[in-house]
């Protein structure tokens, strides 16, 4: 059963606050866990909601007893230090958004010697014994590429703003969009800000450039697109195309942009509710079912066509489907019968 997510649970995480779902420290039956590695963004706040909401109802239907959520701060050390407590309580699963693709692969390691069952997702490793579920984030930046190289007839300046750097999706978007621009001479990218997929952040970042930059056609994103649209909009510069990424203050300000002027665009993005599937698919993988080591799932591709049809999505969300556990059943049928 999907529907399009139109608020985020209120949940409060601070950024290496363990939240514990059973106060009684009484456990039985499975434990799962979430390391998170990065909490300072619309999309993964959502994705903690997401978490969040399917582990309670995991617990209240029996299948889990426990389930714990730590959110770290962007960086290896911390998260890596998370993962070794994690280990170090015993819980059964460990789902993990992680800051490298490589760092943590030791630890990981370790995890899975002592018989825990580890889950990357979004953001995953390199660590083979792993299981990964993530989106194709270098189809992404080569689809949004292809479409700034057809609109501009394969002629633009072009400013990247970039996600968190570090991670899988920031290095797999961008190297997607950078194998379609390097083919095409005429495509020069003539500055990077780093946004970390944050508005606030993006609108700083491309604010402190604009004065050096003469004409920019169109601003590639991969978060915090709508920063980007007040950074031009406060220098008093006309705004480009920007490539969005599904935000909901950026995707309200293109619909309004299209009915007055016609603006035209694309946005696409992963989406936060993998966090609702990756504990389902825990459970599963502990239950004893048969699941794919690696597993892609679709991202949401926002055209002028389509756009109107998010009209009532809520500030501070991203545009995502709600997921269920009988997705997870639906797609580990599909994935098996191939």
């Amino acid at each position: 059963m999907k529907k399009v997510l139109t608020a985020a649970l209120i949940v409060l995480v601070l950024s290496t606050v363990c939240v514990f779902a059973d106060a009684k420290g009484v456990q039985k039956g499975y434990v799962i866990a979430l390391s998170n590695s990065f909490y300072g963004n619309s999309w993964r706040k959502q994705m903690v909601d997401c978490f969040t909401k399917s582990a309670m109802q995991a617990k209240a239907a029996g299948r889990i007893s426990d389930f714990i959520i730590v959110n770290g701060d962007g960086t290896q050390n911390t998260q890596i230090s998370q993962l070794n407590s994690l280990i170090l309580s015993d819980v059964d699963a460990i789902c993990i958004n992680a800051a490298s693709p490589t760092a943590l692969n030791g630890v990981i390691e370790k995890a899975i010697k002592k018989g825990i069952k580890v889950i990357t997702f979004d953001s995953i490793v390199t660590q083979p014994d792993a299981y990964k579920m993530d989106f194709d984030f270098y189809g992404q930046g080569k689809t949004i590429a292809k479409y700034c190289v057809d609109r501009f007839k394969g002629k633009a300046n072009v400013l990247f703003v970039r996600g968190i750097r570090g991670s899988d999706p920031e290095i797999q978007l961008y190297n997607g969009a950078m194998s379609v621009l390097k083919a095409n001479p005429g495509m020069k990218v003539v500055a990077e800000a780093d946004g970390e997929a944050d508005a606030a952040i993006s609108q700083s970042a491309v604010s402190n450039i604009l004065p050096s930059l003469n004409n920019i056609d169109v601003a590639i994103t991969t978060g915090g697109e709508y920063g980007v649209v007040q950074a031009f909009e406060a220098a008093g510069r006309k705004v480009p195309v920007i490539i969005g990424s599904n935000r909901s203050e950026f995707i309200k300000w293109w619909i309004d942009e299209k009915a007055k002027n016609g603006y035209e665009t694309v946005s696409i993005s992963s989406e936060p509710s993998i966090g609702s599937v990756v504990v389902w698919l825990a459970i599963h993988i502990l239950e004893g079912d048969k699941v794919p080591n690696s597993i892609k799932l679709n991202s949401i591709l926002v055209t002028n066509k389509t756009v109107d049809q998010y009209k009532d999505l809520l500030p501070g969300t991203v545009i995502a489907q709600d997921y269920d556990e009988q997705f997870v059943i639906d797609m580990l049928k599909n994935l098996n019968n191939r």
